[in-house]
């Protein structure tokens, strides 16, 4: 059973079942489920905006997960640029990799407290994330044993595959919140996504969604566009298709 009564267990239904032309069909594999299956946004919710500072993404992001763990959603995502230089996400520098541990530690301690839950259980995919996380925190492998004994789970930037797979499944014993993974991003649904949008090397504007909204467009001056933002599957990872904005958005500040 799951400490406490937080969450939920979400349960979602398989895109394309198969068709069940004979006997063997049912046999058939069934597509995996993926974030697209349970993207059902509220059209009526307050807009996400787009963030002017760090404070305010970490803010968003915040109402998105307490909003989402509410609603049962058993496991989620933030994904957001975790320092102000998109491109040092990537780059493979020990100093950009300190950079990013320090602003993902930031957000996940006013996370924790923010959700003012008894127990919260931290959890670093790396050796590095882990030191950073404090004594408390523990790996992926040993969170699965006590996992049930916590209100919540935060784990920071998984990188593999396992990492993502070991995480979805601490979500059948508690509520699990996933910090800004670095690779395989959009296996699990957004409480929060934050993607600056950036032409002639300049900021155009962002697309944003805060749980339980849609993902939404805005400009450069936080006007909203009139743009609907669908989701792009593929396996298990469901992002929004942010190829369209780009456009919009370069045209959009073309003309200022």
């Amino acid at each position: 059973m799951r400490h406490g009564a937080m969450a939920v267990m979400l349960t979602c239904s398989p895109r394309h079942a198969a068709p069940q032309l004979n006997f063997f069909s049912q046999f058939m594999p069934q597509p995996q489920p993926s974030p697209a299956d349970v993207y059902q946004p509220d059209g009526n919710a307050p807009p996400a905006g787009l963030p002017r500072s760090y404070d305010e993404v970490h803010a968003s992001a915040i109402a998105g997960v307490k909003a989402a763990i509410a609603d049962g959603v058993s496991a989620v995502e933030v994904d957001f640029p975790p320092i102000a230089s998109v491109n040092a996400r990537g780059d493979g520098s020990a100093k950009s990799e300190r950079l990013i541990i320090e602003a993902n530690l930031k957000f996940v301690g006013k996370l924790k407290r923010a959700l003012g839950v008894d127990k919260c259980l931290l959890v670093g995919c790396s050796g590095g994330s882990r030191t950073a996380l404090g004594k408390d925190a523990v790996s992926l492998r040993d969170a699965a044993p006590i996992a049930a004994d916590y209100d919540v789970c935060i784990v920071t930037a998984p990188v593999a595959e396992e990492h993502w797979s070991k995480a979805r499944s601490l979500a059948e014993f508690t509520s699990v919140v996933v910090v800004n993974g670095l690779l395989q991003n959009g296996e699990l649904p957004h409480a929060y996504f934050y993607r600056p949008m950036t032409a002639f090397s300049v900021q155009t504007g962002g697309v944003c969604r805060q749980y339980p909204g849609p993902y939404q467009v805005y400009d450069i001056n936080g006007r909203l566009l009139d743009m609907e933002i669908s989701l792009a599957v593929q396996g298990r990872r469901a992002l929004p298709d942010t190829k369209g904005a780009q456009m919009r958005l370069q045209n959009e500040f073309g003309k200022q």
